[in-house]
């Protein structure tokens, strides 16, 4: 308790120390106006703010405003407002000046974004998913500025682990794509596990913005049969950027530097963390051995040829160590993980001309891993390496086109040993060695069409095609999808679609796998309805997807694709940004049920979560103080209490309560300082995720969070 006084403390003191009134006010510029539509009626709670900058402020319930700051002479002026076109003026100030500025925004038809075509712009299809920016991702309780955690408060996604592991309507964690600059991602997380990983790779100020699909995704994306992610990575900076970070657990630093105005930059950013501190300030009851520890470090360059061509390297290194004891009712054994990861992406953008644009990339995805627990022993090298061609455009006023190649290598080496049995980690359990040298190239094209048709239906047809090497299986997946505008602020879609992916590299071992498997395949039916005025979204989608061809344990040839199964259920989401106060609502009912792996019934897998429920509050307060919070529900994770009763019991509900407070201040002229703190898990309930058993299963052991309650602090310094 005294240390949460202190803290306490030191945050007033920040405040006195920061407050707005404390800085010069000689070197200060004022914009103001008022905010209003195109028939002349103010709009409230507009936001207005300083673009590549952290100023802005919101229009009170008259449309007024008026926006104060310090530094740079010329500025660009943004104003956006839900359902309507985005507002950007430059402007020239003096010191001391102060500007009149009376912003008139024009509406949005949402069915008019379907067929804009230019760089990085998303497709129908992908205007079903949610589209998250970084400072979402920031502001967003409980998510510790990560973007999948940030994710998972939205419909569609299952809390089977405390971790960041994206389970997608009623899909494994392993069933979701993930992209950057269009590129493949083969390893996402950060303290990899079965479950994915705790964090993700990618820090959100890397990134220009994130997009995700949670199922219905157009024929561009393949080998994933629930999700896929897209993340874009940060544009050629505009002016020079410094950041610092320091937090309970982490150090970061950032610079941003346009070395040629509007045609040469680059931008830097290491992250360093430790979380010993973290642990140990919140008193973890989990033996850590090596504590999580991390760092990674990344450059990205932009050079812009000409008006019309880009070409962007991106360059990422990342390094992670843990070593935690894992509870057994037999035996106490440390998990030791150490993995490495790196990613050179080249891509080059070229804009034909006025209607047509042209991608390419050249991408090395290089991760290695060292594991050990109890028997098990592995070391891992996956390597991925990958060419796209990408071609989109509009064919006709109406009629827009994208096609696309991906040329693709695989590359696996594992060595070490594995139990026989899974579920038999006991220091005496018979092992099998394993010696896997996998190598798969594949090619895929892609063909989409937007067609408007009759009554006003947008139609989305495409047709994916994918080659593996290893099976000489060429899969054919056809995907349409259907919009049908009922005004301007609603519409009803409905898409349909086959999805086809192949099985990890460990599986088609010919010692503990089956060289000859073949691809797993998934049907989505989609239904939704889409209603967004102004600030506001409702959103409500049912599903059903039916599997075949999973992966099932076999006596005789260890695995084989005999598995299927269905899932089925409701994605229901709410969010309203009407004023100071905003937050969003999302539900998710599943039902999942799959004959898989080592489930030889048709059973609930772990990851059949039934009910999902999440509430995200955020309020903004006077003298740049904020306030978020989150609760989150789920029900369960089923398990086996029993020989040969698969799954038919679950742990008790998962529940978490999580606050955050920030306050922005100045320092000095240009200078933007955030301090934040961050209350997790404020009731201290301890969930459980699972139970470990004896083989008598006579005993067992309740796998539970880390912590109870604990807390985060930390600020954050930009220049």
């Amino acid at each position: 308790m005294k240390s949460l006084n202190q803290i306490f403390f030191l945050i007033v003191i920040f405040t006195l120390v920061c407050h707005p009134k404390n800085v010069p006010a000689q070197n200060t510029r004022i914009i103001k106006g008022q905010v209003r539509n195109e028939k002349g009626k103010p709009l409230a709670y507009a936001n207005i703010f300083l673009k590549n900058r952290f100023e802005g402020v919101m229009s009170d319930e008259q449309g007024n405003y008026q926006l104060k700051f310090k530094g740079a002479d010329q500025v660009t002026l943004v104003c956006t407002f839900m359902g309507y076109e985005s507002f950007e003026k430059e402007l020239t100030l003096q010191r001391g000046a102060v500007e009149k500025l009376n912003i008139r925004l024009k509406p949005t038809l949402i069915q008019g974004k379907t067929v804009t075509v230019s760089a990085s712009a998303f497709t129908a299809a992908d205007e079903e998913g949610v589209t998250l920016t970084s400072l979402d991702v920031v502001r967003t309780p409980g998510a510790a500025a990560d973007i999948f955690w940030a994710i998972k408060s939205f419909p569609g996604l299952q809390q089977v682990e405390e971790g960041a592991g994206l389970f997608v309507r009623g899909g494994d964690v392993s069933e979701t794509l993930f992209m950057l600059d269009g590129a493949i991602i083969n390893h996402p997380y950060r303290y990899e596990s079965p479950t994915g990983g705790y964090f993700g790779t990618f820090s959100p100020f890397l990134l220009k913005g994130t997009f995700f699909s949670s199922g219905g995704f157009s024929a561009q994306f393949g080998d994933a049969l629930s999700g896929a992610l897209s993340m874009e990575s940060l544009d050629l900076p505009d002016r020079r950027q410094v950041g610092l970070g320091m937090g309970l657990a982490a150090e970061s630093a950032y610079l941003s530097v346009p070395i040629i105005k509007d045609k040469f930059g680059f931008s830097f950013s290491g992250n360093l963390s430790n979380t010993e501190m973290l642990f140990r300030l919140n008193q973890s009851q989990k033996d850590f051995s090596h504590y999580p520890s991390a760092y990674d470090i990344n450059l990205n360059t932009i050079y812009k040829i000409n008006q019309n061509s880009e070409v962007k390297f991106f360059v990422f290194q990342e390094n992670d160590q843990v070593g935690v004891e894992v509870d057994d009712p037999d035996y106490a054994s440390h998990f030791h993980g150490d993995n490495s990861n790196r990613l050179y992406n080249f891509k080059l953008t070229h804009q034909v001309n006025q209607k047509w644009l042209f991608t390419g990339n050249l991408a090395f995805n290089d991760f290695q891993r060292e594991l050990d627990l109890s028997v098990m022993h592995l070391n891992l090298a996956d390597r991925l390496s990958q060419c796209r061609l990408s071609l989109e455009g509009e064919l006709t006023k109406n009629i827009s086109f994208r096609a696309g190649n991906y040329f693709l290598r695989y590359r696996t080496i594992i060595s070490g040993q594995v139990p026989q049995n899974e579920l038999d980690l006991s220091p005496s359990a018979p092992i099998d060695l394993v010696s896997t040298n996998y190598t798969s190239d594949r090619a895929a094209q892609y063909l989409e069409f937007d067609v408007p048709t009759l009554l006003g239906i947008l139609l989305k047809a495409g047709l994916r095609g994918e080659y593996e090497s290893t099976s000489r299986d060429y899969l054919i997946d056809p995907r349409v999808s259907l919009v049908y505008p009922i005004s301007a602020t609603s519409n009803i879609s409905a898409a349909a679609g086959r999805y086809h992916q192949f099985p990890k590299p460990e599986y088609y071992d010919p010692f503990i796998g089956n060289p000859n498997l073949s691809a797993m395949e998934a049907s989505h039916w989609i239904l939704g309805y889409l209603y967004q005025q102004e600030n506001r979204i409702f959103r409500v989608e049912c599903y059903y997807k039916k599997y075949h061809h999973l992966l099932l344990k076999d006596a005789v040839q260890n695995y084989t694709n005999g598995g299927y199964g269905y899932a089925r259920g409701l994605d229901f989401f709410a969010k309203d940004a009407s004023g100071p106060i905003s937050g969003w609502v999302a539900y998710s009912w599943l039902q999942a049920r799959r004959q898989w792996m080592d489930l030889p019934v048709l059973a609930s897998p772990y990851f059949d979560i039934t009910h999902n429920f999440t509430a995200v509050l955020n309020w903004d307060l006077p003298f740049n103080l904020s306030i978020g919070s989150s609760f989150r529900y789920a029900t369960g994770k089923p398990y086996t209490p029993a020989p040969g009763q698969y799954h038919s019991a679950r742990v008790p509900d998962y529940q978490k309560v999580d606050l955050t407070f920030s306050y922005r201040c100045s320092f000095f002229e240009s200078n933007l300082t955030i301090f934040y703190l961050a209350l997790s898990n404020i009731t201290g309930r301890i969930n459980i995720f699972d139970y470990r058993y004896s083989p008598d299963y006579q005993r067992r052991d309740a796998v539970e969070s880390a912590y109870g309650r604990s807390l985060y602090f930390g600020m954050s310094f930009n220049m």
